[in-house]
């Protein structure tokens, strides 16, 4: 579905992680040099999500940071090179976003999302609430019905199961006070006692326990970054179906079909 975007709609800049290079797994299994690029039922991977942003009416303008090729020629307005680290190519693409955002909002997506469809695009951005930084999650039970053989993460809270979303809505304001924080836990991302601790120890043990609320980490949100944080739950499942390897692919039969939004 190709929305108006000359409707009186919220408009964002997307920003678009294209994966890392060739040393990627899935990009060094097909000799792609990024996941973005690896070949999927005739198609870059990251062309679906790129063509869905371009179709779904509310994205002004679109960042991708990483290699490109002529798969993904007119999906995107501006290229950024990946960094060194993933928060060194999220600071480049958020930077360059910030250049079009003209104050509004941005729109970070991973490109490993080919079954995120421009009317999701649409209803995350349009429905999302007013906050510095929107987060999604997904249920379990939505997940598994989307896509029931494709194994997920799940994070056991007080109320349900969920695994988190690809994507954050995040307002221009909030990018400075953010960026550090996210180069603080990558870089603590194997070091589960400095993770813990920045965390919370009370926040982890909810977690560990599922007693944990979606309002408790809106809380750690605000608390850890200074910003207003939203962990919202969404329906749309596919906002959570990243491709990490062939076998999110092959021999799934059950798989909603691929389509290049706006396509003939």
């Amino acid at each position: 579905m190709l929305y108006d975007a000359t409707m009186n709609q919220p408009d964002v800049v997307a920003v678009v992680l294209g994966g890392g290079g060739p040393s990627d797994r899935f990009a060094r299994t097909t000799g792609a040099r990024s996941k973005a690029l690896v070949p999927l039922a005739g198609a870059p991977l990251g062309a679906y999500v790129l063509s869905a942003l371009r179709a779904s009416g509310v994205v002004r303008r679109i960042v991708f940071i990483g290699p490109t090729d002529a798969g993904l020629a007119g999906l995107y307005d501006a290229e950024v090179p990946s960094g060194t680290r993933m928060v060194d190519s999220l600071a480049l693409g958020l930077g360059a976003g910030l250049a079009l955002a003209e104050g509004g909002r941005l729109l970070v997506v991973t490109a490993d999302v080919p079954w995120w469809r421009a009317e999701g695009v649409h209803d995350f951005v349009t429905t999302a609430p007013d906050a510095d930084l929107v987060y999604p999650v997904v249920g379990e039970a939505d997940a598994r019905a989307a896509f029931p053989q494709q194994r997920r993460t799940f994070v056991r809270l007080a109320e349900g199961r969920f695994t988190g979303g690809n994507a954050i809505l995040v307002r221009a304001a909030a990018v400075a006070p953010l960026l550090p924080w996210i180069d603080r836990a990558y870089a603590a991302r194997k070091r589960p006692w400095q993770l813990a601790s920045m965390v919370g120890w009370g926040t982890l043990l909810g977690l560990a326990t599922g007693r944990a609320r979606l309002a408790d980490l809106e809380r750690r949100i605000a608390t850890l970054v200074g910003i207003d944080g939203r962990v919202i739950v969404s329906r749309d499942a596919a906002i959570a179906a990243d491709v990490d390897g062939p076998e999110h692919i092959d021999g799934v039969t059950s798989l909603p079909d691929l389509r290049l939004e706006g396509a003939a």
